[in-house]
């Protein structure tokens, strides 16, 4: 499963993050779900950390294939076994 969170700029650093994902962590922790899968756009030192700290480890980087902001974007993609 692919997994995405989003806070807003403002209210990083608060542990939301951190919440949104044990929240939906328990709420599939009865379904039949092997890996979870999370991409980010880079640069987001806050984000791999948070993934990190999660139990997510880096499989990967994409060049350019994420665009936003009128731009590509390299994408790092994290792992997470469930």
């Amino acid at each position: 499963m692919e997994t995405t969170v989003y806070v807003a700029p403002d209210a990083g650093r608060r542990g939301i993050g951190t919440l949104l994902y044990t929240a939906l962590f328990e709420a599939l922790s009865g379904e039949d779900l092997h890996r979870a899968y999370a991409g980010i756009a880079l640069p987001n030192e806050a984000s791999a950390r948070l993934h990190e700290r999660l139990g997510f480890r880096h499989v990967g980087t994409y060049r350019e294939v994420g665009r936003k902001f009128g731009r590509y974007w390299d994408v790092a993609w994290y792992e997470k076994p469930l």
